[in-house]
């Protein structure tokens, strides 16, 4: 199934000349270490068949780090099988393309925080989320942020603790994707897409055979040519939100729905 399979779409797309991430599929963490060595470290581990930026770990940078990340790749995976590939560095770019045009270019940031000089990461987390906008999955335009083992560990890396005071101004993340459906928030760049970086969208979505997909692109700049820029397509997805077009956090609102009902329902037909 093209639509769930992630190593299966990145190989068609790599097949047809558009621009991904070296990646193989392993099942035991000694082949995702092997793949990893092989590769070349930083890599990312996730699974090959999940969604919501779950189980995905980024930029793991040697053996140990693959191998302690491995196991919860794997349990978000349904079929058990997980997908090494490079670590593509960039923004966070999803490219929804309705049949076969591109409608839509949403800049994702991951869930953070910004410093204050004054509260906690704790509680600007807490801050955060009394914003009306955010409620509990996908009930509002954004979602709460949550406070787990895996921001606590992200909120550390940055020099930080939950129960720290940052510097003001200083950005905390709390999650390493940008997935809406993780307190991330949008940015409306359809305008300001390359035309290069659209026809490889809307070549993507053709290859993979969708009449909705969401194209995602890790790239410095959508402005600029991934090619160039040395960004690549890390995912293509079947069911695309349309949250983050229709209510940016930023930047002006696409009302994406249409070109949707029009495909469904074409001008000229009795429904």
């Amino acid at each position: 199934d093209i639509s769930t399979d992630k190593n299966l779409t990145i190989r068609l797309l790599g097949a047809a000349g558009l621009p991904v991430p070296r990646s193989e599929t392993v099942a035991t963490a000694d082949d995702a270490v092997a793949v990893a060595v092989r590769i070349g470290f930083p890599v990312v581990v996730k699974p090959i068949d999940g969604n919501h930026g779950r189980g995905v770990g980024l930029g793991l940078r040697d053996e140990d780090e693959v191998r302690e990340w491995f196991p919860r790749a794997m349990a978000e995976s349904r079929r058990k099988v997980a997908q090494v590939e490079s670590y593509v560095t960039g923004n966070d770019y999803r490219v929804l393309v309705i049949g076969g045009r591109m409608i839509a270019v949403a800049q994702r940031v991951p869930a953070h925080v910004v410093g204050d000089g004054t509260h906690t990461v704790r509680d600007l987390v807490e801050i955060a989320n009394e914003d009306p906008r955010r409620g509990i999955g996908h009930e509002k335009v954004l979602t709460k942020i949550r406070v787990d083992q895996d921001a606590e560990e992200l909120v550390r890396e940055q020099g930080f603790e939950m129960d720290g005071v940052p510097p003001e101004g200083q950005l905390v993340k709390l999650v390493a994707t940008g997935n809406m459906s993780t307190g991330g928030i949008s940015i409306d760049r359809t305008l300001d897409a390359h035309e290069e970086n659209v026809e490889i969208a809307e070549e993507a979505a053709q290859v993979v055979g969708l009449d909705v997909a969401g194209i995602d692109f890790l790239t410095p700049d959508i402005s600029q040519p991934v090619r160039e820029t040395g960004g690549a397509i890390v995912e293509v997805n079947a069911a695309p939100g349309f949250r983050m077009h229709t209510h940016p956090t930023e930047g002006d609102p696409q009302y994406v729905a249409r070109p949707a009902i029009d495909l469904l329902f074409p001008p000229g037909t009795p429904s």
